[in-house]
């Protein structure tokens, strides 16, 4: 079983490991400075716990996405921004999630285990922002990596729970189920869009500017972030069985 669980983990890194690289090329490009790590991994942590735990509308939500962002950009390379692309994947996932019904339980507890995510990926990000400056050089890929994704998903199962009661209370899951799976679907497919255009963004050379300058750095960082998120989520996973935390699958 933790050999399993590490494999899950390991999986679970290597998806994290490019949404992470992506929005940190981005905010760096804006100047966050250190406050890179904090922003980058809350996003990371947030949008990861929300593709985790909306089960079949996350891998609907991320397939519309992919498609659509991948239409748009062959029928309208050259004449169209990756702000358009997000905007068009966003609204055709958010009027699937108006229109078709899903099973609740699949996305009803997405706004907790969300906040779950942000919170746990900005401590995390937030360690990294105060003990880098005091390190001769920036941390490699690979160690922010793995860092982040075995100590933020430690965290993660560790206090979901708890956060699934704070959105309760705070009536977060009030809302009728289909506008929940609306706004969740259209976010997920909007990052999901966006990471097309981040992938190919160096190949097709349109858009000059902040998103194609992140775009070719991410090209460079990719590898050894996704090897550091894989032997970081094998690690946590492992580390989750043998002391015998909850899968938190049945949330």
């Amino acid at each position: 079983m933790a050999l399993l669980r590490g494999i899950v983990w390991g999986l679970i890194g290597m998806l994290y490991a490019p949404l992470f690289t992506g929005f940190a090329e981005l905010f760096e490009g804006l100047g966050f400075g250190h406050g890179t790590y904090i922003a980058a991994a809350a996003l990371a942590g947030g949008v990861g716990a929300a593709l985790y735990g909306a089960r079949e509308v996350a891998l609907i939500a991320t397939g519309i996405g992919v498609l659509v962002g991948v239409l748009v950009l062959m029928l309208f390379a050259e004449h169209i921004a990756v702000f358009h692309v997000v905007l068009v994947a966003s609204a055709v996932a958010g009027l699937v999630g108006l229109t078709v019904s899903f099973p609740a339980r699949c996305s009803r507890h997405v706004p907790g285990k969300t906040m779950a995510g942000l919170a746990t990926g900005a401590l995390c990000g937030g360690f990294l922002a105060l003990v880098e400056p005091f390190h001769p050089n920036p941390f490699p890929s690979f160690a922010v990596l793995a860092f982040l994704v075995s100590v933020n998903g430690v965290l993660y199962v560790s206090t979901v729970r708890w956060w699934l009661s704070l959105s309760r209370r705070l009536h977060c899951e009030s809302r009728p189920c289909y506008i929940i799976e609306s706004l969740v679907m259209a976010t997920l497919a909007g990052v999901a869009a966006g990471s097309v255009w981040m992938m190919i963004g160096p190949l097709i050379d349109f858009e000059v500017g902040l998103w194609q300058s992140a775009s070719a750095s991410m090209h460079e960082r990719i590898p050894m972030a996704i090897l550091g998120g894989l032997f970081g989520g094998a690690l946590a996973g492992m580390l989750l069985e043998f002391f015998r935390f909850s899968w938190v699958h049945d949330l």
